[in-house]
């Protein structure tokens, strides 16, 4: 069991200052590894989504929601906590391979290339960036991904707090990401209610 709290927003244009920091940093979508996920279509549920990834079933349920909240001036949105559960598939699993190779069952694929960093403390309490693929013990991952459902693309960007402990970091980091743009809570939900779209 995995609990983290989340914030999220999706836009079908790309939002350019965003891609522009990331690029900036180094962090490019080309440079990074596509993976596809396969959902349950789960008509008017918002607070559950059940996934394949990787040889793994994930189900994750939102706990709770906040109000619209204002992290900057330019930035606002919904917090929102999850719980996630994840089991191994059997390799010989036919049902998850009809799934996710035969295409079978209606699930919906949704090809993902993320780009981001993860915050942490370091020994002497100071907020450093660390790559991705890293897993302190708790921290924040600032996400940027490219998603393709039903041969349409979005973007969503993101902020996902996991681990024991809620890192506190400054904001002001959001905004310089963010630029001249703001990020919207009419954008702000998370992949459950985005995926209802469609």
């Amino acid at each position: 069991m995995y609990n983290s709290k989340e914030i999220r927003w999706f836009y079908r244009t790309e939002v350019e200052s965003i891609r522009n920091w990331f690029e900036e940093n180094g962090y490019i979508f080309e440079n990074t590894e596509a993976r596809t996920d396969f959902y349950l279509p789960l008509k008017e549920k918002e607070d559950i989504s059940i996934k394949l990834r990787e040889k793994n079933i994930e189900v994750k349920q939102r706990i709770s929601k906040s109000d619209k909240e204002k992290l900057t001036s330019q930035v606002k949105g919904y917090l929102e906590s999850y719980t996630k559960w994840s089991f191994s598939s059997a390799e010989d699993d036919s049902l998850f391979h009809e799934i996710t190779e035969g295409e079978k069952f209606s699930w919906l694929d949704v090809k993902k290339e993320r780009i981001g960093f993860k915050l942490k403390k370091d020994n002497n309490s100071n907020i450093i960036r660390v790559p991705i693929e890293e897993y302190p013990d708790y921290g924040c991952q600032i996400e940027y991904t490219r998603v393709k459902v039903n041969e349409e693309i979005w973007y969503t960007f993101a902020l996902e707090w996991f681990g024991d402990q809620e890192l506190k970091f400054n904001y002001s980091l959001l905004d310089e990401i963010v630029g001249d743009n703001k990020l919207k809570a009419s954008d702000s939900m998370g992949y459950a209610e985005f995926l209802n779209k469609f």
